[in-house]
C-alpha cells in the first residue's frame, strides 16, 4: 500500500490573507452559482462528485444506486447496516456517500429497529438517505441501584452471531508474548486432557481476577511469498474460575469448548469495547494483501459469513469497517495457438469487511461469496 504525507504549508502574512479574501469575495459577487437540474424520477444516476466531498471516500468508482430502491424503509430486527446499504447501493461499502446524519437526533449515526429511513435528493441534486426524526429510545430505571439501559440496541454493521465469538476471542501475539503468559501446569488427577469442571493449577503471575480465558497457541501466521512471521493466533478453549491464588494457583474450568491440557495459557478478560461502532467504507487505494488463514477450522470451505485473517493490519492503515474485494488465484495455461505459457488473471470472487485489527493482521468477515474463495486469494481495493 502506498502512503503519502502532505507537506506543511507556508504561513501567510496578514496582508496576503486579506488580499486572498478580497479576491474570493469579488469572484463570488461576479459569478453567482446556478441551481443544478433535478434527476429524472425513477432513474437514480451514477454519481461522480460525491466522493470528492467525503474525506472518508477514497474510492474512484462512481456511486451506483439501485433502480428499485425504496423511498422509505422501516428498520426491522435482524437488519444490519450492510443489508440496508444493499437495498440502496450496488456497492454497499459506499454507504458514507449517501448517508446524511440528522443533528436533531441523539446518536444520529445509529439506526434502531423501528426507525424509518427516507431517500431524497439534496438541493444540489445529490441523493441522500436520512433518518426520519424519531421518539427517543425509552429508558428503564432499576432500583435500589440506579442503572439506565436502552431497551433496544442499534443494528450492527454485520450479523452479530457471525463475529461475536471472534470479537471477544480474537487473539494474536508474537512468540515472546505467548511464552510470557501464565499457564496451566496440571490438573488434580494428573490427566493429559482436562475438561469442564475439572480443577487445574496454574502459575506465571499474581492472579487477581475472578475469571480468565484459556487459549492455546495455534499455527504461526506467515506472509505469502516472503514468509515473514506475522504472529501466532490463539485457539480459544474455555474459561478458568479462580478458587485460590498462590504458586501454583487453583482454578476450576468452565464453559470449555475443547479439551484443555498442561501448557495452555491464561488471559484476563478484556474490558468490553464498542464492538460495532463502524460502518462500511472502502480501503485506501493500492491496498493489496492475501487471505492467510480461516478461523473456523471445522469448516473446509470459505463461504459467506466465514471469518478469515488477512496479512494487512494497522501498520497498513486498516480499520474496522474497511471493505476489500477478494480475487481468486490466477492460473497458467498453454496458449493453444502460440504454444506459449499464458498467465490468466484471478477474477473477483467476493467481498470482505474488516472487523478487528492487529498491528500486522486483521480479522475480516466474508460478506459476499460470488464464487469459490480459498486461502492465498488476494484482497484489494474494491
Amino acid at each position: 500500500m502506498n502512503t503519502t504525507r502532505s507537506s506543511k504549508r507556508p504561513a501567510f502574512s496578514a496582508l496576503s490573507l486579506m488580499l486572498a479574501m478580497v479576491a474570493v469575495l469579488g469572484a463570488c459577487a461576479q459569478t453567482p452559482s446556478l441551481p443544478e437540474a433535478s434527476p429524472t424520477a425513477g432513474e437514480p444516476p451514477r454519481l461522480s462528485g460525491s466522493a470528492a466531498t467525503d474525506p472518508g471516500a477514497m474510492n474512484s468508482i462512481p456511486v451506483a444506486l439501485n433502480v428499485d430502491l425504496p423511498q422509505t424503509y422501516t428498520v426491522v430486527p435482524g437488519d444490519t447496516l450492510w443489508s440496508i446499504a444493499r437495498r440502496y447501493l450496488q456497492n454497499p461499502w459506499q454507504w458514507r456517500e449517501i448517508w446524511r446524519q440528522n443533528p436533531q437526533i441523539s446518536n444520529p449515526n445509529r439506526i434502531y429497529p423501528g426507525d424509518t429511513l427516507q431517500f431524497s435528493y439534496d438541493p444540489s441534486g445529490q441523493p441522500q438517505l436520512e433518518l426520519v426524526e424519531r421518539e427517543e429510545v425509552p429508558l428503564l430505571k432499576l432500583s435500589p441501584e440506579i442503572r439506565i439501559e436502552e431497551l433496544t440496541q442499534p443494528i450492527p454493521p454485520v450479523p452479530r452471531d457471525a463475529i461475536e465469538s471472534f470479537l471477544t476471542r480474537a487473539l494474536i501475539l508474537d512468540e515472546a508474548h505467548w511464552k510470557a503468559m501464565p499457564y496451566i501446569v496440571a490438573d488434580e488427577d494428573d490427566r493429559i486432557l482436562i475438561a469442564e469442571r475439572d480443577r487445574v493449577y496454574a502459575r506465571g503471575t499474581l492472579f487477581d481476577q475472578p475469571r480468565y480465558q484459556v487459549f492455546r497457541p495455534g499455527e504461526a501466521l506467515r506472509e505469502p511469498g516472503s514468509g515473514r512471521y506475522l504472529g501466532t493466533a490463539g485457539l480459544y478453549l474455555g474459561e478458568a474460575v479462580l478458587e485460590k491464588d498462590g504458586d501454583p494457583a487453583t482454578f476450576r474450568l468452565a464453559n470449555t469448548i475443547a479439551p484443555i491440557r498442561p501448557g495452555d495459557r491464561l488471559f484476563e478478560f478484556e474490558m468490553e469495547l464498542e464492538l460495532y461502532s463502524f460502518e462500511p467504507h472502502p480501503v485506501p487505494p493500492d491496498t493489496d494483501g492475501f487471505i492467510i488463514a480461516q478461523l473456523d477450522t471445522d469448516v473446509t470451505q470459505i463461504t459467506q459469513y466465514s471469518s478469515v485473517i488477512l496479512n494487512l493490519g494497522a501498520q497498513e492503515g486498516l480499520q474496522p469497517g474497511h471493505v476489500l474485494a477478494i480475487h481468486g488465484q490466477g492460473r497458467t495455461i498453454q496458449d493453444p495457438v502460440a504454444g506459449t505459457r499464458l498467465r490468466l488473471p484471478g477474477e473477483r470472487s467476493g467481498l470482505a469487511m474488516v472487523y478487528k485489527v492487529h498491528d500486522l493482521v486483521s480479522y475480516a468477515l466474508v460478506m459476499q461469496a460470488e464464487r469459490a474463495i480459498r486461502l492465498q486469494d488476494r484482497v484489494t481495493t474494491p
